[in-house]
């Protein structure tokens, strides 16, 4: 039986039947169908939960590892231990809304998030500073753009300066809307065809099967 589960056909026939049984039901009404449908999104749901567990495992035994052997930061991992079971333990036993659970949540999980993002603010403001070079007359004309709407976002100049917030709105909402829903096509069409290509077999990647 293992030796089913691990062929490459087998797995390929159950993702195109398990595909057929939820695609179907969106174009024909099948009652049957419908039921397998609402079964296999449970499963399917369930599956995810299953794996916050085997990642919270993982970052048990990671954790566990820097640890024993004391590498570079191994202080902030039993701290991140400490919070993982007192975050489970008082969901767990006394529920999400209780006091402990949301002083946890608003004490220190709310404020590592504002930090991760504070992080990638300078990330982000390092990579623009590398984009924004107008090296050429279309990167001058998007230093340009970038910097009328970043003026007009911040507090100060989009109060001080009224003729930004004319120009900022006209180029979000003309040319930043156009490029974003061209992203967005991108982004669906490139679905589409890694649907197909999984569909067909040519793309096995996802199913632990190297290029032959």
């Amino acid at each position: 039986m293992s030796a089913f589960f691990k062929s490459r056909s087998s797995q390929l026939s159950i993702l195109v039947i398990s595909f057929l049984v939820v695609f179907v039901p969106y174009f024909v009404n099948i009652p049957a169908l419908d039921w397998l449908t609402t079964k296999l999104m449970i499963i399917a749901a369930v599956t995810n939960a299953f794996t916050i567990v085997i990642a919270v495992y993982s970052q048990w035994r990671r954790s566990g590892r820097f640890i024993r052997e004391k590498r570079k930061g191994w202080v902030y991992h039993i701290y991140l231990l400490l919070l993982m079971v007192f975050m489970i333990f008082n969901g767990v036993v006394f529920g999400q809304h209780v006091g402990g659970y949301e002083w946890l949540l608003k004490a220190v999980v709310t404020p590592l998030s504002s930090v991760i993002y504070g992080i990638l603010a300078f990330y982000m403001a390092s990579a623009g500073a590398r984009a924004f070079r107008a090296r050429s007359p279309h990167a001058a004309l998007l230093l340009i753009a970038g910097l009328i709407v970043l003026l007009y976002q911040a507090p100060l100049t989009g109060s001080f300066v009224p003729g930004i917030e004319p120009a900022a709105t006209y180029l979000t909402d003309t040319f930043g809307m156009s490029v974003s829903r061209m992203f967005s096509i991108s982004v669906c069409i490139g679905a589409i065809v890694l649907g197909v290509r999984m569909l067909t077999g040519r793309e096995v990647a996802f199913l632990g099967f190297g290029e032959e």
